[in-house]
Formats: structure tokens, C-alpha cells, sequence
């Protein structure tokens, strides 16, 4: 008897993408996870970048500065929801930064990310 396949569930999926997408610099893996309506909070407590122009602006402006990312721990799943640890580290050109961050994505009926929250602050951050 062969083992049953184990499908992966489809937000963890999506948030392996989004890790790969920000990485390489993917701006059509990105604008594919995301809701044409979608809020983006990074960090939470700053402002709310609304709508997939937007937010297709934010990840460019991040992806000209060198960001790389990479999963820190399991990702945790609760009804509509993803939530993951993870490093980013970005090349400014003065010297690196890694900003330890959790991110919660809520998905909507159609498997798309309708609002992202990112968790961090100062103490997050450190310079080699």
C-alpha cells in the first residue's frame, strides 16, 4: 500500500510564495497573492496602504533595496488566517539589516490575501 499524499494547505503555499516573491524580487508573484482591494499595515501602527497599485509600490520600493527573506518557524493557520515568523534582510549599500518580523495575512473567499499586518519595531531590528 503506497502512502496517502499529503496536499499542502493553500495558505501555506501562498506564504512560502510570498517568502520566494520577496527574495527574487518577484513583482508578479506578489501582485498574483494579493486582493485587488487588499490593506497592507507594515508595520502595524503605521499606515494602511490600501489597494493593489499601492501596494504593488511598497513591495517595489522594497525590492530596490536589496530585501532578501527567508521562514523563521512553522507558519500557523486559524480560520482565515496565516500567521509566520521571518527574517528579512536588506542591502542598503551602507551595510546590511535584519528585521526579525511576523506577519499576519487574512485570506479572502477566493484564496487571495485581503489585509497583511507586519509585526515589528526598533527592537526587531540589528546591524551586523
Amino acid at each position: 500500500m503506497e502512502p496517502a499524499i499529503v496536499s499542502k494547505n493553500p495558505k501555506v503555499t501562498a506564504v512560502e510564495t510570498y517568502i520566494k516573491a520577496l527574495t527574487e524580487h518577484d513583482l508578479g508573484a506578489i501582485d498574483a497573492l494579493f486582493d485587488d482591494n487588499a490593506t497592507v499595515e507594515d508595520p502595524v501602527g503605521g499606515d494602511v496602504i490600501r489597494g493593489k497599485d499601492a501596494i504593488l509600490g511598497f513591495y517595489k520600493t522594497a525590492f530596490s533595496s536589496g530585501i532578501s527573506a527567508r521562514l523563521e518557524g512553522a507558519v500557523r493557520l486559524a480560520a482565515n488566517h496565516a500567521v509566520f515568523p521571518f527574517v528579512v534582510e536588506l542591502n542598503p549599500g551602507n551595510g546590511e539589516m535584519r528585521l526579525e518580523v511576523i506577519d499576519q495575512f487574512t485570506f479572502n473567499d477566493a484564496g487571495k490575501i485581503c489585509a497583511m499586518k507586519a509585526f515589528w519595531g526598533e527592537e526587531n531590528m540589528t546591524t551586523p
